[in-house]
């Protein structure tokens, strides 16, 4: 897009990301022009998508304040996924790829002459207790263990520039999308006839379709009254069993297997617990009570939804 007087401004950190690559095209639709922060900006060129790609290391730069100078929202999605072995060194780099580029973005925003409108942040429904019976709202307390420390220090991080701009903290929980994350490593081996539970498959799971979690992020840089925590997941909650039955109904297959626990609890760290058999009621009331609507706020159409693609 070519720079025009009424553009608006995005920069956007980690948006190569499953989110990103939902929310970039919707913003240059929107009209904005889309400054994109990058460590492989060959990746980027390669996908010819028409932004302006600015190569970035995730640490304080002195060309970082200069950049987000006037910018209209800065969005950081910056950080490896947790979804890998909870080795030592993955724990190390799971920290660090999301505190640093937040803590250099943060400093950056407060080092502005004009600063930008609006800094969203990444951040997870995992700063909650991970084994919970009762429903948790952005007002529920900070859990214990490794996510809910990690992602604590990270929203702490993005507010350190609160007092000289709205800061939106994304909570996020498990992203339904087509094109990766946790949807096809699930769907992929039931249509394979390998579909399994975990655990007993009570757990429940706070999801949100892809299409709803990027309007979410739009909504809320368009409303001038949103700032601090937002849980972006569906206002229904569902379990483990709920999400897998579901998409085996959909193809037809039967769930002849199940993971028991404690074979899950033989993996590295807490990762049993905070993440694959966690029991997280999330329910989203901020973005309820500002009026969001979702399209796909039900399991079964959401699903439907992406297996159609």
């Amino acid at each position: 897009m070519e720079k025009g007087i009424d553009n608006k401004v995005a920069v956007i950190a980690g948006g190569t990301g499953l989110i990103g690559r939902s929310l970039v095209p919707m913003l240059l639709n929107e009209g904005y022009r889309v400054k994109l922060l990058t460590r492989n900006p060959k990746k980027v060129q390669k996908s010819g998508i028409n932004v302006d790609i600015v190569e970035w290391s995730g640490k304080p730069d002195s060309e970082l304040t200069v950049l987000l100078e006037g910018a209209d929202v800065v969005i950081n999605l910056s950080g490896y996924s947790i979804a890998t072995l909870w080795t030592k060194r993955n724990r190390k780099r799971i920290v660090d790829s999301r505190i640093l580029p937040t803590r250099a973005l943060a400093q950056a925003i407060a080092s502005c002459r004009k600063t930008p409108k609006v800094f969203v942040q990444a951040s997870a429904v995992g700063v909650y207790p991970y084994s919970s019976n009762s429903v948790l709202t952005e007002k529920s307390a900070v859990g214990n263990g490794f996510l809910p420390a990690l992602v604590s220090d990270w929203e702490n991080e993005a507010l350190a520039c609160a007092y000289v701009t709205r800061v939106i903290l994304l909570r996020t929980g498990i992203v339904l999308a087509s094109d990766g994350g946790y949807f096809p490593k699930i769907a992929k081996p039931i249509r394979y006839f390998a579909g399994a539970i975990l655990g007993d498959g009570k757990n429940i799971v706070p999801w949100i379709h892809i299409a709803d979690h990027v309007r979410a992020i739009k909504f809320l840089i368009d409303n001038s009254a949103a700032s601090g925590a937002f849980n972006l997941t569906a206002p229904t909650t569902n379990s483990n069993a709920d999400i897998v039955f579901q998409v085996a109904h959909h193809y037809r297959r039967p769930i002849l297997f199940r993971i028991p626990s404690f074979i899950l609890h033989l993996l590295p760290g807490n990762m049993a617990n905070e993440v694959l058999l966690a029991n997280q009621p999330v329910y989203p009331e901020r973005l309820t009570q500002l009026g969001f609507s979702w399209n796909l706020p039900v399991l079964e159409n959401a699903i439907a939804d992406l297996l159609a693609k």
